[in-house]
């Protein structure tokens, strides 16, 4: 029997794929049903694919979480069946799912529940307003509850320069134990009772790897920076396993409402791989969470504790429901470029004031934390375990040094890791070529990538414009060979990737701000819009191993996918950062939005 639609089966087909309302099923012969229909069919659209050719569609199939057809309208029409769902898009866009490949997910989800400074610049007295009236909410944990304080902007204090300490602190009725982390993950802020529950006082010496500020008759001032941060957090308690669980569903529905289908958490403990892997098992887990425990200088052989950590967690190949994935490993380089605790490891001093007005070289270059013998063995070794190093390294020497041990690991013959340098904001041009040709993905903070506090009023003054020309390179990096993804390093970074990905194309302040007047920072380091959206998609998923899975909208591929309120391809690239996620489908299932708001006009 002639199994092949008739023309007016294929026409009704059609007519019900572009016009039928969402959730309407197509009624279809015995010869359809027999055929392997789609359980979904996505029609009338603007398809961003991200394929090797950027191509544009109109219509999209989708059986047992995967693409089985990409095209058109009519060519779609044939994977309808008698129980087909036909969802008509209205010429929206949809393109893949965002993959970001590095932010702090159980961070992001606690701020989102606690005391939150919401990255907005502040006066002392308000900032300390701040503080009282979520002390005034939360009696309950006096006396000695402990107070922490999330996404503080340190470098937008008002006016600039404005230092907090302890002292300020200390005004504040009460004696709980108060520490507030700056959104660069490298800075706190602690009180009086803080220092003295951790033992700090004048004669305590700085860690390996960090620095406890002091003022100038030595005391400190209760700022710490990098290393010495974990003498106070130490002393916090952890949090309980409910209490991870609430900022984990925090944490998915922020993603999940930004169009985000794949993560990955850069420094990961146990706790927070237990606590996706426990939504996974429920059935609750809404991206493919990929995690990157840290491996530190004090760690004789980490290798036991990483393949443990593994076995227990790692759920194997992608499905089609998102699944859990322990395949990365953290490594800290150096700190950060921003004054005042410039930690990050630069080439050249970073300038000083001369006293004069003039910027003239200091002595001060940061620090790498590793022994390059010994981080370019560490490398090797996590590359032949086939685990993939995830370097953090922001200053042009720490980014060099990474680099060293990435060249020592495809020396050694290990051509199939996916080598992360997180960051990199500032590169050495003599090394942009170098993230091409050893085959590293840039995760870069496309946030970054504008003037602001944390850029043009603590970084480039005391670069100076030659170097500061080579600040977030995205541009240097795609234009010489080198895979550019995002890295957002949320909750460092505010959770809005539409508003990063305008940023990194236009490198401007968004309007309204007012830093909007400087214009476009560094615009040779732009990235064109195409290129942007392929480094939030495809080469996030290049970078954890996922390309051949997700990341472009192909047959075969699992179908995380995202509807637009807006298209970004067309539109004013201003308004990119206004964009709405309308619908995200994880392996075809809806995980925010619905198909039904979608058929609203």
């Amino acid at each position: 029997m002639d199994t092949t639609p008739s023309r007016r089966t294929v026409l009704a087909g059609i007519a019900a794929a572009v016009g039928t309302t969402v959730g309407t099923t197509v009624l279809a012969g015995p010869a359809e049903a027999a055929r392997c229909d789609a359980d979904t069919v996505l029609t009338n659209g603007y398809v961003w694919t991200v394929d090797y050719r950027d191509s544009i569609k109109k219509a999209v199939a989708i059986r047992d979480g995967r693409i089985v057809y990409v095209g058109t309208d009519k060519g779609a029409a044939t994977y309808i069946g008698r129980r087909t769902r036909v969802v008509d898009l209205r010429g929206r866009m949809l393109m893949p799912g965002l993959h970001d490949g590095h932010l702090h997910v159980l961070s992001g989800g606690s701020g989102l529940l606690g005391l939150d400074f919401g990255y907005a610049p502040f006066t002392v007295p308000q900032f300390l307003d701040v503080i009282a009236r979520y002390l005034a909410g939360d009696t309950a944990q006096e006396p000695d509850g402990w107070v922490q304080g999330e996404h503080w902007y340190v470098q937008a204090m008002q006016p600039v320069g404005t230092t907090v300490t302890r002292k300020d602190l200390d005004t504040l009725p009460t004696r709980r134990p108060i520490v507030i982390n700056s959104t660069d993950g490298h800075t706190s802020l602690v009180n009086s009772r803080a220092l003295a529950l951790a033992g700090i006082t004048r004669d305590t010496p700085n860690p390996p790897t960090g620095t406890i500020e002091r003022d100038a008759s030595g005391e400190p001032t209760g700022i710490l920076q990098d290393g010495a941060q974990r003498l106070v957090s130490a002393l916090v308690p952890d949090p309980t396993d409910a209490d991870n669980l609430r900022y984990a569903q925090a944490a998915l529905a922020a993603l999940r409402a930004q169009g985000i289908t794949t993560f990955m958490d850069a420094a990961s403990s146990e706790g927070t791989v237990r606590t996706f892997a426990t939504l996974a098992a429920r059935g609750e887990l809404t991206a493919r969470a990929h995690f990157a425990p840290v491996v530190d200088l004090t760690e004789a052989d980490p290798l036991p504790r990483l393949r443990k950590l593994r076995r227990a967690y790692d759920t194997g190949p992608h499905r089609t429901a998102a699944n859990i994935h322990v395949g990365n490993v953290k490594v800290f380089l150096d700190g950060v470029l921003q004054a005042p605790a410039q930690t990050a490891a630069v080439l050249e001093p970073y300038l000083v004031d001369d006293g004069h007005g003039h910027m003239v070289p200091g002595t001060h270059s940061g620090a790498v934390y590793w022994p390059p013998e010994k981080l370019n063995a560490l490398m090797v070794d996590l590359a032949a375990a086939g685990l993939d190093p995830h370097a953090h390294a922001i200053g042009d020497r720490a980014v060099r040094v990474a680099l060293d041990s990435f060249a020592a690991v495809r020396r050694a013959g290990h051509r199939a890791n996916r080598l992360t340098v997180a960051h990199a904001e500032l590169v050495s041009p003599a090394d942009i070529p170098r993230f091409g040709r050893l085959d590293v993905v840039a995760a870069m903070g496309f946030h970054w990538a504008k003037p602001a506090p944390d850029s043009t009023d603590t970084v480039e003054p005391f670069l100076g414009p030659e170097r500061f020309e080579n600040y977030e390179p995205e541009g240097a990096v795609f234009r010489a060979g080198g895979r550019v993804s995002l890295g957002s390093d949320w909750p460092v970074d505010p959770l809005n990737h539409w508003e990063a990905l305008r940023t990194v194309i236009t490198r401007t302040a968004a309007a309204g701000s007012p830093y909007a007047k400087y214009g476009a920072m560094t615009p040779r380091q732009a990235l064109h819009r195409r290129i942007a959206v392929r480094a939030i998609t495809l080469n996030g998923a290049y970078q954890l191993r996922q390309e051949r899975d997700t990341g472009s909208i192909e047959v075969g591929k699992l179908a995380d996918l995202i509807v637009l309120d807006q298209n970004i391809m067309t539109i004013p690239v201003e308004n990119i950062g206004r964009t709405k996620v309308l619908l995200t489908l994880v392996g075809g299932r809806p995980v925010h939005g619905t198909y039904e708001a979608l058929a609203q006009p």
